[in-house]
């Protein structure tokens, strides 16, 4: 344990008796003031852990993580799409395995990727509660150990290319946590304006979205145009020198697709809400969603190509996921919820409640019950059912289950499927393990190793895997509005998922719903949640449940949230002279 890690697990027992807004100052001091002797501890450790050419007999494959951004279950081809054409990611999981079952770790952007990046619930990381704000004060604490740090003390190189979104300052960029390089936008696509999109909470023109290379913005506002093959340009050529190098190498690509641009100061919102370059749309940087997806699938396809010109696709494991589903409320913007429908939250919720898009509040009229309002433009739209508002930012399976795909040649069975219960927390453990890693840290990972699974097929009893899904947006609670608190909603035990707390997504009107005994579904058989399981019929399982959770919630180790304190001078700024606003060229 670091001198830094143990004075927060000093600070963090003296929390049980402190009182919560005391323990927040005393651990985000302590993380402030160690920062410095962290980041210098990393960095050094960065330099002493030189890149290692792989020799004869060497078969620690290369790593490529591919993670969509609110991509739904059915919104790409091998997994039922109606319209979008998708054969590059198709490919992976026709040369590799389609994983059926595959569940993301939290509900929203920020926190699904630090529980991609570390292996952790994000209550314990403090990546909660919502996402990261583009003048967040913190992200994720130099403290915690990226996959990308793991790799680097493996000997291989790496990088990032796309979003980002935990932290969009030093120290907490992606540079600072174990990535050799990055090209991409800090948080999500509705975070900042454009020349041809300028954001309705933009009153002063400069929140312009940025793009970095390393640590330093190179663009802004970033042009949409051709910014997808940039992506590509940069993932070819990591690929093309670390081959060159005989390094093995882990490519990080978190697409910016398909998450929508901001709600516009002018304009249709629905109209101009996604976004692709020209080669994909004759309306760029604005697109249809299918454009955005058709683009995304182009980018996979650079990389694939990639690997296959430099010949190491069969020694490169890939991995495509997504961090969350659709984002419902934004309706045409989004994708669809697939067989996830929710159902019964749709028939248990009041009809008067009305879901908005971001930035919109629901103001309805006699004659317009879903009237949606936004009041910095004056724009107005109609919004949804909150019973049908089951995506992103909820733990409905319209935001837990997500299109997984992974790809070994020679290793991964082609054309598998599996019904194996997997989460994007077992990404860490997992790499770990396929690269032969040396004391993996698996009593401080929250994810199990799932090799065998992909290897040979084989899934483990579906009763031994246990899944806990935290949000927040509950009415009353020690986090200020609309917060409320960050809580165990919903557990799974194998094919068995009990509701302790329903509410739609997000933020909406509708209250928390306190289920004793929990509500029961066999959300494999019931993918829709539509018929509750007899609680008489399974007794055991309800006892079971709650002991765990009341256990999980005992002896997990809670980070303070580090999502909440906000402070403009922390929004990117090229230059404050230039109105925040870049171009440099991109080496």
């Amino acid at each position: 344990m670091t001198g830094g890690e143990w004075k927060n697990s000093l600070l963090l027992s003296i929390c049980t008796i402190a009182t919560f807004a005391i323990c927040v100052i005393l651990i985000r001091e302590s993380r402030l003031s160690g920062n410095s002797t962290t980041m210098n501890s990393n960095n050094s450790n960065n330099n002493s852990n030189l890149k290692q050419k792989k020799g004869k007999g060497d078969n620690r494959p290369n790593i490529v993580v591919m993670f969509a951004d609110n991509l739904g279950y059915n919104d790409i081809a091998i997994f039922g799409a109606p319209s979008a054409k998708t054969p590059n990611i198709d490919r992976i999981g026709m040369e590799g395995m389609k994983l059926n079952n595959w569940n993301s770790a939290a509900s929203l952007c920020s926190a699904s990727r630090a529980a991609l990046m570390t292996g952790k619930y994000p209550v314990r990381t403090g990546i909660y509660p919502g996402v990261l704000k583009p003048d967040a004060v913190y992200g994720l604490s130099p403290d915690e150990h990226t996959l990308a740090e793991y790799l680097k003390k493996e000997g291989y190189a790496t990088s990032i290319v796309g979003k980002w979104h935990l932290g969009q300052h030093e120290p907490y960029l992606p540079t600072n946590q174990g990535f050799d390089e990055w090209l991409g936008i800090p948080y999500h696509m509705s975070g900042g304006s454009l020349d041809e999109h300028i954001c309705g909470y933009d009153v002063n023109r400069t929140m312009w979205l940025p793009l970095y290379q390393d640590a330093e913005i190179v663009e802004q506002p970033v042009q949409l145009q051709d910014l997808a093959q940039r992506y590509g340009r940069a993932a070819t050529k990591f690929i093309e020198t670390n081959v060159k190098e005989e390094t093995p190498f882990f490519l990080y690509l978190p697409f910016s697709h398909v998450h929508q641009m901001c709600a516009p100061a002018f304009g249709s919102e629905q109209g101009t809400c996604q976004w692709a370059s020209t080669a994909f749309s004759t309306d760029s940087p604005h697109g249809t969603f299918i454009d955005a997806v058709e683009e995304m699938d182009w980018v996979a396809g650079e990389v694939l190509k990639a690997l296959d010109d430099n010949g190491v696709a069969d020694d490169t494991l890939v991995i495509f996921t997504s961090d969350n589903g659709p984002w419902v409320a934004e309706m045409q913007c989004s994708g669809s919820k697939g067989p996830f429908e929710g159902r019964w939250l749709q028939e248990n919720v009041d009809m008067e409640c009305t879901a908005c898009p971001h930035d919109y509040i629901a103001e309805p009229l006699p004659d317009r019950k879903r009237r949606c309002v936004n009041h910095a433009t004056g724009l107005e739209l109609d919004g949804v059912h909150c019973g049908a508002d089951t995506g992103l930012g909820g733990v409905w399976e319209a935001n837990l289950r997500m299109p997984a795909l992974a790809r070994w040649p020679g290793r991964i069975p082609k054309g598998t499927e599996t019904m194996a219960m997997i989460s994007t927390l077992d990404v860490v453990p997992t790499v770990l393990s396929v690269v032969g890693a040396e004391d993996i840290p698996h009593s401080d990972l929250d994810g199990v190793d799932v090799t065998n699974v992909l290897l040979t097929g084989n899934e483990p009893n579906e009763n031994d895997r246990v899944l806990y899904f935290w949000r927040d947006g509950f009415e009353n609670g020690p986090l200020p509005a609309p917060f409320g608190r960050f809580d165990v909603a919903a557990i799974k035990v194998g094919r068995i998922k009990g509701w302790f707390w329903t509410k739609s997504a997000h933020y909406n009107p509708d209250v928390e719903v306190h289920h004793d005994p929990p509500l029961l579904f066999d959300v494999i058989a019931d993918p829709a949640e539509a018929f509750p399981l007899d609680p008489n019929e399974y007794e055991d399982v309800i006892y079971r449940m709650k002991s765990l959770v009341e256990d999980h919630k005992a002896h997990i180790h809670k980070s303070p949230p580090l999502t909440v304190d906000r402070d403009p001078k922390f929004i990117p700024c090229a230059n404050e002279h230039t109105s925040c606003r870049v171009s440099r060229p991109i080496e």
